[in-house]
């Protein structure tokens, strides 16, 4: 059974932070990423300073990274079920 890594993102910005963070755990460089999801790597670089990269590109570098995107309420509670 996998592990459930819950991070939150508020912000366009705290968004790129975790996927820097993600891809790096993984020793991926910019270029990497971008490769796997057919962008360049000035839009990595983009969407890891915050700015806007469009939702596909998004869903796809995460889903590239090994993770997906989960939208819960604001103040929610996530608890791990065993």
């Amino acid at each position: 059974m996998a592990h459930l890594v819950v991070a939150r993102a508020r912000t366009p910005q705290e968004l790129g932070a975790l996927v820097r963070a993600v891809r790096s755990e993984k020793g991926w460089q910019q270029a990497d990423l971008a490769e796997l999801t057919q962008v360049s790597r000035m839009t990595i670089s983009r969407w890891e300073r915050g700015e806007d990269v469009g939702t596909h590109t998004m869903l796809r570098a995460l889903s590239e990274c090994g993770y997906s995107l989960a939208v819960a309420p604001k103040f929610t509670r996530l608890e791990p079920v065993e």
